[in-house]
């Protein structure tokens, strides 16, 4: 099945990478959330097929596409999944009461997106009976698209479609408005329950109103603020940038580097702590989580096709000069150089914010701590690199 047709024609190469990119984020997010990796797909994909079904007009049909892609963001840095202290069973839920209302208020951020998705991703957890949230919407007050869009979720929560199938019957007039559960029915009787995958309406998105740089820096911005790190990504991008030029490295592998280094800690979104929280970064002890968080990072990555070039170098950070490292023992050349400037920025970053608040004399313990180990952990000229580099910041 496909959207595209009534989206003013095919998608342009510039709409395809934004809307790969927004893709991208939604699965980020679905990632924190606890989501399957499959799960903002299918539940896009029958929003769509419901949404033909009921005679949605193209630009509803087309925002709720993207509504559901991206349903989960406001979970990114939400007190319920983020790191933090503790809640207790109850402030979790009020907290995940938020989760709509601040995933609306990113997709407002986001001008290229079809002008109803930020109001569907708002009230996609409305009831019809006026006991949903965050706005106690009821009725007619609910818009249709945002109805189907809690209608694709309660049905792509359960195993077995017989189930869910029952459930969204007997909560019409309840949860769901009896016209929409009605479709839902259509559709599952049409269907027999199996949701037929649709091609994303990539064509709908106003790429000229939001570069694909602004949408990373905002999904770097709520990976830092889940993980309880503000600034970090940044931070580590901008540096490894500067060692990447002083490496000498061509632009396009500064720009590979850069990139990675806004989306390595993706990895640590499901982590309860941080690695810089549980190992020295230069300890060995601290290599086996390194090495999973940069699988993940790199598994979720690779699923983007504009950003799937970064997979190998965030797969690679934690490997060690010397072919001691993880996941694959990698060593010397074998290490792409883009990989061991983005694990040096990292380790950098890990151990200039333990000095950040101490006194002038030991900012250049840093370098020291990291010149210890190259030939080991790093190589030689990296480390060198990003001296030449601290100095000429100092």
């Amino acid at each position: 099945m496909s959207l595209a047709e009534g989206t003013g024609g095919s998608s342009s190469p510039e709409s395809v990478a934004l809307g790969e990119v927004l893709t991208f984020f939604g699965m980020v997010a679905d990632y924190a959330a606890g989501s399957r990796p499959e799960e903002g797909e299918r539940i896009a994909s029958l929003a769509a097929g419901m949404a033909k079904i009921a005679g949605l007009a193209q630009q509803q049909m087309d925002a709720l596409y993207f509504a559901a892609r991206l349903r989960n963001i406001g979970v990114l840095g939400n007190a319920a999944f983020a790191k933090g202290e503790p809640l207790t069973e109850r402030e979790a839920m009020m907290q995940r009461w938020d989760v709509p209302a601040d995933g609306a208020r990113l997709c407002e951020r986001i001008g290229a997106l079809p002008e109803a998705t930020a109001d569907i991703v708002r009230w996609q957890a409305e009831c019809w009976d006026g006991t949903g949230y965050p706005d106690q919407l009821r009725w007619s007050g609910v818009p249709k698209a945002a109805q189907l869009l809690n209608v694709a979720r309660t049905y792509a929560a359960y195993e077995d479609p017989e189930e869910a199938l029952t459930t969204i019957t007997m909560e019409s007039g309840r949860s769901f408005a009896p016209e929409q559960a009605r479709t839902f029915v259509m559709w599952f009787h049409t269907f027999g329950g199996e949701v037929e995958s649709v091609a994303p309406p990539y064509a709908a998105l106003h790429a000229d109103r939001t570069p694909i740089a602004d949408v990373l820096d905002m999904l770097a911005e709520r990976i830092d603020a889940h993980n309880g790190t503000p600034g970090r990504a940044k931070r580590i991008a901008h540096r490894s940038e500067e060692i990447a030029k002083q490496r000498g490295l061509d632009a396009d592998a500064s720009r590979q580097t850069a990139l990675a280094s806004l989306l390595f800690s993706i990895g640590e979104l499901r982590a309860p702590d941080l690695e810089s929280a549980q190992f020295d970064a230069l300890a060995r002890l601290g290599i086996e989580t390194r090495a999973e968080h940069a699988v993940t990072a790199a598994r979720l990555v690779a699923q983007c096709p504009y950003l799937s070039e970064l997979a190998p170098l965030l797969r690679a950070r934690a490997e060690w000069y010397d072919g001691t490292g993880a996941p694959d023992r990698l060593r010397h050349g074998a290490i792409p150089i883009a990989a061991g400037v983005l694990a040096v920025s990292i380790a950098y970053d890990a151990i200039d914010e333990a000095y950040r608040s101490r006194i002038t004399q030991e900012r250049t313990l840093p370098i020291v701590r990291l010149e210890t180990v190259a030939g080991t952990q790093f190589d030689p000229e990296t480390v060198r690199a990003l001296s030449e580099v601290v100095k000429a910041r100092a």
